[in-house]
């Protein structure tokens, strides 16, 4: 059944490599796996059945390739390319420039889209970002860190454009699993079902 995803379009939408800007990006390996596959001549649907990704998580790796100049899709609703830095004073590091017209570092903005670019396939403890031996202080203190990092009221009254609905489904996925791994026979049930 075709299928719509927001900030692309249809998926029998065709995307194309724009070479010229590949040379000066810095790509993750789900990036560059997905990137390997837009050809020009495969639709989205089937560059979602050929990559290990979820749907969901390909189509926005591919709409983050289209909007920082890596593709383009003729006929897509691609959002707006990323916005141009602007250093607050001249000299300061780019980590620490915001994005134009957002009130988020280029920093924060990399973290946010490299962490919800991986959402489909992180597990509880990976989401959480520790190992499956993890006891129950570390998990709290995990969950209380990411916290500080992505709680939407964190960025509360800021200007974030595409980043809020990102920002909100991580911290949902954060507390989620903290919520699992929190409870002792939720945790045993699941890594039951994650040992098989």
């Amino acid at each position: 059944m075709p299928r719509t995803f927001q900030g692309l379009g249809p998926d029998s939408l065709v995307p194309k490599v724009i070479p010229s800007a590949l040379s000066a990006l810095k790509l993750g390996a789900e990036e560059g796996f997905v990137l390997s596959r837009v050809d020009g001549r495969v639709t989205i649907a089937q560059i979602c059945l050929l990559v290990p990704f979820d749907a969901d998580v390909t189509a926005t790796i591919l709409g983050e390739l289209a909007r920082v100049g890596a593709i383009e899709i003729p006929g897509g609703e691609v959002a707006e390319p990323l916005p141009k830095l602007t250093p607050a004073v001249p000299g300061t590091p780019v980590a620490s420039t915001k994005l134009d017209g957002l009130d988020l570092t280029v920093d924060q903005a990399r973290r946010i889209d490299e962490f919800f670019s991986t959402l489909g396939t992180r597990d509880a403890f990976e989401l959480l970002e520790v190992t499956p031996e993890a006891d129950k202080k570390e998990i709290k203190r995990a969950y209380f860190k990411l916290s500080k990092e992505f709680h939407p009221d964190r960025f509360f009254n800021k200007s974030l454009g595409p980043y809020a609905d990102r920002l909100s489904k991580i911290f949902q996925s954060i507390k989620a699993a903290f919520e699992l791994l929190n409870d002792d026979a939720r945790r045993a049930a699941y890594l039951d079902s994650v040992q098989r």
